[in-house]
């Protein structure tokens, strides 16, 4: 596994070298394995922008902008599609980097639901303007295995978007960067869908990232009782 986890990460710095492309990583189950990873390799400065663990709940809304309504009794949860994709486009955005991965999942042995079963994770990759999501089942393994297996899990999927880049017009477009942050418009996207694709849209009417992490009331999220 170690050697398989390592030769992904080789390949996709080599793709993000190719394209002279950063990359920011957001984790939580994975507590920064996968930025462990990529900066493993010698160079890492030339593609590897800076990296989250975002273990909390708190700390993916304070931190990459998570919404809270994400977290809310009809909310997704933090083992979602939709937090992943926002804790990816909060990574990429806060880091100006080119690609951001996000990893959320239950590496066990608790943590499962009635609904969400230990090794179950979700991976986004933002690309510029290309996002990809997708969601993955493990099993109940070992932890530590159940991690590796998240990392692999989101090296491969971040080549498989490098991919599909590739196969849209031979590289993927220039985003007009006018500092707005992208918007991804979730209200056309099957929640239970195992992947999400698809494109990502600049409005200028959206509040940024770092707007949005401004109204998180953070004296809300503490228990002055302990």
């Amino acid at each position: 596994m170690v050697d398989e986890a390592t030769g992904l990460a080789s390949r996709v710095t080599r793709r993000l070298r190719r394209r002279g492309w950063t990359v920011s990583t957001a984790e939580s189950c994975t507590g920064g394995l996968l930025a462990s990873l990529i900066t493993d390799i010698s160079g890492a400065t030339q593609w590897f922008q800076q990296g989250w663990v975002v273990y909390s709940n708190e700390a993916k809304m304070r931190e990459l902008g998570v919404e809270k309504s994400a977290f809310d009794q009809d909310g997704a949860g933090a083992v979602s599609h939709e937090v992943a994709v926002q804790m990816a486009r909060g990574a990429r955005y806060q880091s100006g980097s080119d690609v951001a991965i996000s990893i959320t999942g239950i590496a066990g042995p608790g943590g499962a639901t009635a609904d969400k079963e230990v090794g179950r994770v979700h991976v986004a990759v933002i690309a510029r303007d290309y996002f990809l999501v997708r969601r993955m089942d493990f099993g109940e393994n070992d932890r530590l295995d159940n991690k590796k297996s998240f990392a692999v899990f989101a090296l491969r999927l971040t080549l498989e978007a490098l991919d599909r880049i590739d196969e849209q017009d031979g590289r993927t477009k220039e985003s007009q960067d006018d500092g707005d942050v992208e918007n991804i418009d979730r209200s056309k996207l099957e929640p239970s869908s195992e992947e999400w694709e698809g494109g990502l849209a600049w409005d200028g009417g959206k509040s940024t990232v770092a707007e949005e992490i401004q109204k998180v009331d953070l004296a809300a999220l503490i228990d002055w009782d302990e």
